[in-house]
């Protein structure tokens, strides 16, 4: 290192002397020989017995870390990272920080329900790749960034370097501490909800990790200072506030209702320093829109059927489906916690209509259709003879001019010849809401009756009517004239029963 001015490579050739393996590129940033993550030459002969010209060179990471930062944001918290070796680009001084060692691939990415508050950045939802691998490189100092979609080509230069220092997990779990500071500076409240936000962080990190209350502390007041809070002093005791029980406090549900998305992407946000919430736990909520309801709730990979709706407004309860169904000791969820979860998990309800025979109602409702459809049928040949006198028998039921008439009495007995239950109020609440029914009265000699009248026309068009016989009729006509004319018969045989 000592053929260089301060030790930091500039050239191709310099990478190459020390031991990197250099990829020459095209103005885009591809690199312009195949089988570059596969051959093993330094690639000396490429750069020694010529004069270089300024282009775009890689360094391949088969024995380097790359932490490229791709928020901006970011790197206002980086300075609590030692790294030996720290370069950029003019318009982005500190976006690369380079380690010798060896770690797995990833990216680092906000998720997708923050995305209103990312979209505006050139990387979006994505705060940081850390790269390594011989199938991977890096455009490094001694060359160009590649010309990118409305911006030229920049030089690549060194703004701090010592030496690659070694990298260890304890760099990658600062880092993810550092993108969530990133994050939650990003969506940093511009005004009237800033101390609730940051209590409500302190919570989540005093009630879900292991972090030390200093530890809590000095992230809370880092991310209100550098996020431009006016008073950040205010935090510099939020880890030991939040875990004193006379103070109030706020966590998970709180943060997603500032946000507005639902607490399993709080929950998620926060797993980057390892952050398991309860809340977390429940993702979907599905109603179906039968009469009484049904619900189905999303634990965990588990879905629990609810078939009382005040269940969802009791944890209690909801609890012993839980232990029920999943065959695990349900997570304890304070009720005021349950209920910021519950108008979530409300806000994103996935709504499926059901046909009505499978709801109780809509089966009610179809024996009444029938028998409705049965009785028409002993009145078609009487035209616009007025028979309402029937009315006066028990069970009777009349159809006449574009209403089917009936006693209250004949539905429930039809109702309870084929063993259904139900409560009076809400039989005759779905007769109105449902089937148009009205009540009115009917003097037949002397004696007033209180009857029901409903439209002909609703009854024969309603979705409860889930017949067609006329329809029936035909087709079956229309196979018999069909056999008849393959097989000369209308029966199986051609001797008719």
């Amino acid at each position: 290192m000592s053929n260089f001015t301060d030790g930091a490579p500039r050239t191709p050739l310099e990478w190459c002397d020390l031991g990197y393996y250099v990829i020459e590129c095209n103005s885009e940033g591809v690199p312009k020989r195949k089988g570059w993550d596969k051959d093993d030459n330094k690639a000396h002969y490429l750069f020694k017995n010529i004069k270089w010209k300024p282009g775009v060179i890689g360094v391949r990471l088969e024995n380097l870390v790359d932490l490229d930062i791709d928020n901006p944001i970011m790197q206002k918290f980086l300075g609590d990272i030692i790294c030996g070796a720290k370069f950029g680009r003019n318009s982005n001084p500190l976006s690369h920080l380079l380690f010798e060692g060896v770690t797995e691939y990833e990216t680092i990415k906000v998720p997708n329900a923050f995305e209103k508050y990312f979209k505006h950045f050139p990387h979006g939802l994505t705060l940081l790749d850390i790269r390594h691998g011989k199938d991977h490189f890096t455009y490094v100092p001694g060359g160009l960034r590649p010309h990118k979609k409305n911006m030229g080509a920049e030089v690549l230069d060194w703004i701090h370097f010592t030496g690659f220092m070694k990298y260890d997990t304890r760099t990658k779990d600062l880092m993810r501490e550092i993108c969530l500071k990133t994050a939650l500076s990003v969506m940093f409240p511009s005004q009237g909800q800033r101390n609730v936000y940051m209590t409500s962080i302190a919570g989540v990190l005093a009630k879900h990790t292991d972090w030390t209350d200093e530890k809590i502390n000095q992230f809370c007041f880092d991310l209100a200072f550098k996020s431009g809070h006016e008073n950040p002093t205010e935090f510099s005791n939020s880890g030991s506030n939040a875990r004193n029980e006379k103070t109030k406090t706020y966590g998970i549900p709180k943060l997603a209702e500032i946000l507005e998305v639902t607490p399993s992407d709080v929950s998620k946000l926060f797993g980057w320093v390892g952050v398991k919430d309860a809340s977390s736990m429940f993702s979907e909520l599905v109603v179906y829109n039968t009469e009484p309801k049904s619900w189905k709730l999303k634990f965990k990979d588990h879905w629990i059927n609810i078939w009382d709706t005040s269940l969802l407004l009791s944890y209690t309860k909801l609890k012993i489906l839980i232990l029920e169904n999943c065959l695990e000791e349900p997570p304890e969820v304070v009720p005021k916690d349950w209920k910021t979860i519950r108008m979530q998990l409300l806000k994103n309800v996935k709504v499926i209509d059901a046909p009505p025979e499978s709801s109780y109602y809509g089966m009610i409702g179809g024996i009444i259709i029938e028998f409705f459809h049965n009785r028409g049928k002993q009145f078609a040949s009487l035209k616009e003879e007025d028979t309402r006198f029937n009315l006066g028998y028990y069970g009777g039921t009349v159809k006449w001019k574009g209403y089917y008439w009936t006693k209250l009495e004949s539905i429930v007995d039809q109702l309870k010849r084929r063993n259904q239950s139900f409560e009076l109020r809400k039989l005759t609440a779905y007769l109105r809401d449902n089937l148009d029914g009205e009540q009115a009265k009917l003097t037949i000699d002397k004696k007033e009756l209180r009857v029901w009248k409903f439209p002909v026309d609703t009854i024969e068009t309603t979705k409860l009517n889930n017949k067609d016989v006329k329809g029936a009729v035909k087709a079956h006509e229309k196979m018999m004239i069909e056999r008849e004319q393959k097989e000369g018969s209308r029966y199986s045989s051609k001797k008719p029963y």
